[in-house]
Protein backbone atom coordinates (compact mmCIF):
# COMPACT_ATOMS: atom_id res chain seq x y z
CA UNK A 1 0.00 0.00 0.00
CA UNK A 2 1.35 3.46 -0.83
CA UNK A 3 0.86 6.38 1.56
CA UNK A 4 1.17 10.09 0.87
CA UNK A 5 2.70 11.56 3.97
CA UNK A 6 2.12 11.58 7.69
CA UNK A 7 -1.35 13.12 7.43
CA UNK A 8 -2.65 10.31 5.19
CA UNK A 9 -1.25 7.71 7.62
CA UNK A 10 -3.02 9.42 10.51
CA UNK A 11 -6.30 9.48 8.55
CA UNK A 12 -5.99 5.84 7.47
CA UNK A 13 -5.31 4.78 11.05
CA UNK A 14 -8.34 6.69 12.37
CA UNK A 15 -10.58 5.15 9.67
CA UNK A 16 -9.48 1.58 10.45
CA UNK A 17 -11.47 -0.82 12.58
CA UNK A 18 -10.32 -2.24 15.90
CA UNK A 19 -9.30 -5.89 15.60
CA UNK A 20 -10.03 -8.28 18.44
CA UNK A 21 -7.19 -9.76 20.44
CA UNK A 22 -8.00 -13.22 19.09
CA UNK A 23 -8.10 -12.18 15.42
CA UNK A 24 -4.36 -12.24 14.76
CA UNK A 25 -2.74 -15.67 14.86
CA UNK A 26 0.58 -16.83 13.49
CA UNK A 27 3.32 -14.82 11.77
CA UNK A 28 2.85 -11.34 10.28
CA UNK A 29 5.36 -9.36 8.20
CA UNK A 30 6.18 -5.95 9.70
CA UNK A 31 7.21 -2.97 7.58
CA UNK A 32 8.12 0.57 8.59
CA UNK A 33 5.77 3.05 6.91
CA UNK A 34 6.99 6.63 6.53
CA UNK A 35 4.52 8.09 4.05
CA UNK A 36 7.44 9.22 1.90
CA UNK A 37 9.52 6.14 1.06
CA UNK A 38 8.24 2.72 0.03
CA UNK A 39 7.38 0.52 3.02
CA UNK A 40 10.62 -0.83 4.50
CA UNK A 41 11.07 -4.30 6.02
CA UNK A 42 14.15 -4.34 8.26
CA UNK A 43 15.94 -7.63 8.95
CA UNK A 44 12.95 -9.77 7.89
CA UNK A 45 11.01 -8.40 10.88
CA UNK A 46 7.85 -10.23 11.77
CA UNK A 47 5.52 -10.55 14.74
CA UNK A 48 4.22 -13.84 16.06
CA UNK A 49 0.76 -13.94 17.64
CA UNK A 50 -0.03 -17.26 19.40
CA UNK A 51 -3.57 -18.59 19.64
CA UNK A 52 -4.02 -16.69 22.91
CA UNK A 53 -1.66 -13.70 23.28
CA UNK A 54 -3.21 -12.76 26.61
CA UNK A 55 -1.53 -15.81 28.15
CA UNK A 56 1.70 -15.56 30.06
CA UNK A 57 3.73 -16.72 27.05
CA UNK A 58 2.39 -13.91 24.83
CA UNK A 59 3.68 -13.06 21.38
CA UNK A 60 7.07 -11.84 20.20
CA UNK A 61 8.99 -9.97 17.50
CA UNK A 62 11.41 -11.95 15.38
CA UNK A 63 14.30 -10.78 13.20
CA UNK A 64 16.31 -12.73 10.62
CA UNK A 65 14.20 -15.82 11.29
CA UNK A 66 15.82 -16.57 14.64
CA UNK A 67 16.39 -13.53 16.88
CA UNK A 68 13.45 -13.00 19.22
CA UNK A 69 12.97 -9.80 21.15
CA UNK A 70 10.04 -7.93 22.58
CA UNK A 71 7.60 -10.33 24.20
CA UNK A 72 4.12 -8.84 24.34
CA UNK A 73 0.51 -9.32 25.29
CA UNK A 74 -2.42 -7.71 23.48
CA UNK A 75 -5.54 -6.02 24.76
CA UNK A 76 -8.38 -4.04 23.26
CA UNK A 77 -8.13 -0.61 24.87
CA UNK A 78 -8.34 3.13 24.42
CA UNK A 79 -5.27 4.63 22.77
CA UNK A 80 -2.54 5.76 25.12
CA UNK A 81 -2.42 8.99 23.08
CA UNK A 82 -5.78 10.02 24.51
CA UNK A 83 -7.33 10.66 21.09
CA UNK A 84 -10.46 8.61 21.87
CA UNK A 85 -9.60 5.75 19.51
CA UNK A 86 -10.22 2.14 20.46
CA UNK A 87 -7.17 0.08 19.40
CA UNK A 88 -5.61 -3.33 19.74
CA UNK A 89 -2.69 -2.50 22.04
CA UNK A 90 0.51 -4.53 21.90
CA UNK A 91 2.02 -4.09 25.34
CA UNK A 92 5.79 -4.59 25.76
CA UNK A 93 5.89 -3.79 29.49
CA UNK A 94 6.75 -7.40 30.30
CA UNK A 95 9.32 -9.14 32.47
CA UNK A 96 12.40 -10.08 30.48
CA UNK A 97 12.13 -7.25 27.94
CA UNK A 98 14.98 -4.71 27.82
CA UNK A 99 14.37 -1.52 29.81
CA UNK A 100 14.32 0.59 26.63
CA UNK A 101 11.50 -1.49 25.10
CA UNK A 102 9.16 -1.58 28.10
CA UNK A 103 7.77 1.98 27.63
CA UNK A 104 6.72 1.14 24.03
CA UNK A 105 3.20 0.14 23.09
CA UNK A 106 2.15 -0.62 19.54
CA UNK A 107 -1.44 0.19 18.56
CA UNK A 108 -3.14 -1.58 15.65
CA UNK A 109 -6.16 -0.90 13.44
CA UNK A 110 -7.36 -3.18 10.64
CA UNK A 111 -7.54 -1.58 7.19
CA UNK A 112 -8.64 -4.78 5.44
CA UNK A 113 -8.68 -8.44 6.45
CA UNK A 114 -5.11 -9.60 7.06
CA UNK A 115 -3.65 -6.06 6.77
CA UNK A 116 -3.17 -3.71 9.72
CA UNK A 117 -1.74 -0.26 10.23
CA UNK A 118 0.06 0.31 13.49
CA UNK A 119 1.65 3.14 15.35
CA UNK A 120 4.45 2.90 17.88
CA UNK A 121 3.62 4.90 20.99
CA UNK A 122 6.38 5.70 23.46
CA UNK A 123 5.33 6.57 26.99
CA UNK A 124 7.72 8.75 28.97
CA UNK A 125 6.20 9.44 32.38
CA UNK A 126 2.93 11.30 31.83
CA UNK A 127 3.72 11.92 28.14
CA UNK A 128 2.90 9.67 25.18
CA UNK A 129 4.36 10.23 21.71
CA UNK A 130 3.44 8.60 18.39
CA UNK A 131 6.97 7.79 17.21
CA UNK A 132 6.38 5.84 13.95
CA UNK A 133 3.87 4.00 11.77
CA UNK A 134 4.20 0.43 10.52
CA UNK A 135 2.16 -2.16 8.67
CA UNK A 136 1.44 -5.71 9.81
CA UNK A 137 0.42 -8.15 7.09
CA UNK A 138 -0.55 -11.79 7.39
CA UNK A 139 2.05 -14.22 6.00
CA UNK A 140 0.20 -17.05 4.25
Amino acid sequence: MRWRGYHSLKEAFAAGSTPSGTELKGYYAVRLVTGILPDIRFFAHRKFFPDDVATKAGGFNEFLGRIRIGNFITEEAQSILGDGQQVLRINYNRPGNPFWLRPLNDELKMLRPGFYLGRGVLRLGPFAINTFYFSVECIP
